[in-house]
């Protein structure tokens, strides 16, 4: 299935930026379940590319002079194969993703939950389901600074607390688990085309788990970037110098060829000096909330 993405995201500031260095990850790979056909990542500034420790494609764009607005835009054509996930060319082993982080470290209330499940597909599989029923799906009750914990006890969040609960519980019971951002084709105007899911590993391939839409099949789904959290796969990540409030606008959607596009609008904005959500110091703010 051949799926025409479009990714556009406007950071504007009540004062000049003096200097800026970001971190996109929002250049999906070639992999046996997605093919790219065509891809552009256009960004003001210096860029470079690279690859992170996850295997992430990330593009580092340097800014130097001052402004007053920053716009990226990512597009391209990818074409999902609808090959099942196995092995893949990680540079960890599995084990690696059993590392708890500040983000999804689980407390007394998870510890219970997740023990009522065991680690094999079919249990995790219910624990989703169990999940989803726990935390409806509420934009704006959460930012990207919440933990799994925080997201489990108010029982409300988007699709990146979805899944910070469910690698929680995952790693607790002793299942390797990664997050993984990226953007999911749907027909429905009820999520952002931005998204967050999980990938487990049950012996010998990964299994995908999206707690938001109940699949266990990434079939509509286009992977940006892998790690152990969020902050491992956010779509934008940096620092800034000056700038005052930032006031941030992403547009995001996914769409067949030859079919109409429902635009997705979000806005958020950041206080000068502020912890930003985005990459816990002075920067920007994610483009993956649900």
């Amino acid at each position: 299935m051949k799926l025409n993405i479009r990714h556009d995201t406007t950071y504007s500031y009540d004062e000049p930026m003096h200097k800026g260095i970001q971190y996109l990850r929002l250049t999906p790979r070639n992999t046996p379940q997605q093919k790219i056909l065509e891809w552009h990542l256009s960004a003001p500034g210096e860029t470079s590319q690279m690859t992170d420790g996850f295997g992430n494609i990330v593009t580092v764009m340097t800014m130097d002079k001052a402004t007053r607005e920053i716009t990226l835009t990512a597009e391209g054509v990818v074409d999902l194969t609808g090959k099942p996930l196995t092995k893949d060319d990680s540079p960890f082993p599995p084990e690696v993703f059993l590392r708890h982080t500040p983000l999804t470290d689980a407390d007394k209330a998870i510890k219970a939950f997740a023990s009522q499940f065991s680690a094999n597909k079919r249990s995790l599989v219910r624990m989703m389901n169990r999940i989803l029923e726990h935390i409806e799906f509420t934009p704006g009750v959460t930012t990207v600074t919440h933990t799994a914990a925080e997201a489990f006890q108010q029982k409300a969040g988007v699709c990146q607390d979805h899944t910070h609960v469910f690698i929680s519980c995952c790693r607790h019971i002793g299942v390797p688990v990664r997050y993984v951002s990226g953007y999911i084709h749907t027909f429905s105007d009820d999520h952002l085309a931005t998204h967050a899911w999980a990938e487990a590993w049950l012996g010998h391939n990964w299994h995908t788990f999206d707690v938001v839409n109940l699949l266990n099949v990434a079939e509509s789904h286009i992977k940006l970037a892998t790690g152990l959290d969020y902050r491992d796969a956010a779509p934008v990540r940096g620092i800034r110098s000056g700038g005052g409030m930032e006031h941030l606008q992403t547009r995001a959607w996914v769409t067949m060829p030859g079919k109409a596009s429902n635009k997705k609008l979000c806005k958020f904005h950041t206080p000068p000096h502020a912890f930003c959500a985005e990459t816990g110091k002075l920067s920007a703010f994610s483009t993956t909330r649900g």
